[in-house]
């Protein structure tokens, strides 16, 4: 089995991979100032919840978006599995080829994404990660990861909007087929869901008509199932799409 950490702005994701099957996962909040001994007693107690068992711990990889955490948690992972985890990066064999500017400075969570997609999923492929960001790739038919887009997430925009208006509450977006708000709630909502869902659907067929071929569209995160239903278009649905792609980066590593 592998150890997965998945470092993110809000949550810390821990998965336990059996190939490219996720045997457990749980989360953490993301806490800047934790030092190596506190995520280590944090990670322990939970891996013993989910029955880990250190012998049957081959390896660990960890990605991050918190560079200032992943020495941290790398070490409390490295003192619980006593495995150094493989840190993602682009120049690993991501089976991809980077054709972007600076791709020291695309974030781990979207090679992860990425790596997935293009091992599992037909190509040229656009992957949608709805997190406190939502990240867009796009990755061509020769395995090209040509960048994408990045946005703020659903959440952080709601949060925004309600902090800075007098009259707007803060809300949790929820899934609807009411297209038109009646009251603010729902206007809220709408928004939130069916212009994420607009959002989505314009880039893909952008993208589609850049690319000038068939494009598969992957969506992720928890908020996903709620808006795909409103899309208009094909958008497939993996919910462990990062940690798949872990996986796939940790396969292509030991060869």
């Amino acid at each position: 089995m592998i150890l997965a950490v998945d470092i993110g702005n809000t949550n810390i994701c821990i998965g336990g991979l059996d190939g490219r099957e996720l045997r457990f996962t749980f989360r953490m909040v993301t806490r800047p100032r934790c030092t190596p001994d506190e995520y280590t007693a944090e990670l322990r107690f939970l891996l013993r919840r989910v029955g880990f068992d250190k012998a049957d711990c081959t390896g660990a990889i960890l990605c991050s978006v918190v560079p200032g955490l992943s020495s941290a948690l790398a070490e409390a992972v490295l003192r619980l599995t006593g495995h150094d985890p493989l840190r993602v990066s682009y120049t690993l064999d991501t089976g991809l080829v980077f054709d972007v500017e600076s791709p020291e400075r695309v974030g781990q969570d979207r090679i992860a994404d990425a790596a997935a997609a293009a091992a599992l999923y037909p190509l040229p492929c656009m992957t949608v990660d709805l997190g406190t960001a939502t990240t867009y790739n796009v990755i061509d038919a020769q395995r090209h990861f040509l960048g994408g887009f990045i946005v703020p997430g659903v959440q952080t925009s709601l949060r925004a909007i309600s902090a800075g208006t007098a009259q707007l509450p803060p809300i949790a977006p929820e899934e609807t087929d009411h297209l038109i708000g009646r009251n603010t709630v729902e206007c809220l909502n709408s928004g939130a869901v069916f212009g994420t869902a607009a959002m989505m659907e314009g880039l893909a067929d952008r993208v589609e008509a850049q690319l000038g071929q068939p494009l598969t569209v992957v969506a992720t995160g928890g908020l996903a199932r709620g808006i795909i239903p409103c899309c208009r278009r094909p958008v497939l649905y993996d919910a462990d799409l990062l940690f798949k792609g872990l996986a796939v980066l940790y396969e292509r590593a030991q060869k």
